[in-house]
């Protein structure tokens, strides 16, 4: 994983440039890491789990085909020349079990239909 840039440029996603670039085992092992090890404190990983909860904007993603009991806890992005992603901690009976990673990119497709592959 790499960040090179702050907000806005970051988005950027230009084709073949590794700035600021990502894999969705790289992003599942971060968030395994900040939400299990030692790297935040306790009261920090329950902050970060909380916005992650709280996230409002996800509503057409994958909390919209959830089944009823599912816990669902994520962050979504998106960027220049199609880029949409969401990181996420679901799981059934109301448990976080499993990460899931989804990006997309070099697509024409409206923010809309993005969201629909995504869901």
């Amino acid at each position: 994983t790499r960040l090179d840039r702050w907000e806005t440029e970051l988005s950027e996603a230009l084709p073949g440039d590794a700035r600021d670039t990502t894999t969705p085992a790289s992003m599942a092992a971060t968030l395994r890491k900040l939400l299990t090890s030692q790297r935040l404190s306790a009261r920090s990983q329950r902050q970060l789990l909380q916005w992650m909860v709280d996230d409002r904007v996800a509503g057409p993603l994958i909390r919209s085909v959830l089944p009823a009991g599912w816990f669902i806890a994520d962050k979504t992005g998106a960027g220049e020349r199609g880029a949409r992603g969401i990181v996420a901690l679901l799981g059934p009976n109301n448990k976080a079990e499993r990460i899931v990673v989804i990006y997309l990119r070099d697509t024409p497709a409206s923010m809309a239909e993005r969201n629909q592959q995504i869901s």
